[in-house]
């Protein structure tokens, strides 16, 4: 038997993140997010004005912290089909990065994944991206 299998508890096992350059797994912490979910329309990843306005907030925020990573995890809703819901969730993680990266965030300090409407019950079932801090 493999030994990933023996304890599947073991957190240097994680599914769809790993602790990484500095970033600890979801999985094994408690994430704080760093603002209100980003609301997209159902097939859209354009930022609206709404976004740049708590995009700005978080800028602004973690600017002076060097040290704070952020994880942008993005997620679509469950009526797409899942390739398309993943590639979508990639796209609004992704256009949510550009823009912080835009206003002075360090591009090493920000992780994204797009989870797409492939996640657990308790994830958000809706077109939104979750920005959260890891200090």
């Amino acid at each position: 038997m493999p030994s990933f299998l023996k304890n599947p508890a073991d957190e240097a096992v994680v599914y769809a993140l790993g602790p990484r350059d500095g970033y600890t797994s979801p999985l094994s912490t408690n994430l704080k997010p760093a603002c209100p979910a980003l609301v997209f329309g159902e097939d859209d990843f354009r930022l609206t004005p709404a976004h740049e306005h708590a995009l700005n907030g978080v800028a602004q925020e973690v600017s002076p912290n060097k040290k704070t990573r952020l994880l942008i995890a993005g997620y679509a809703p469950p009526n797409l089909p899942q390739d398309h819901a993943r590639a979508l969730s990639d796209r609004r993680a992704l256009a949510v990065r550009q823009r912080l990266i835009e206003l002075g965030l360090e591009a090493a300090n920000m992780q994204t994944v797009g989870f797409g409407n492939d996640f657990s019950p308790t994830g958000p079932s809706s077109a939104v991206v979750v920005i959260y801090r890891q200090n």
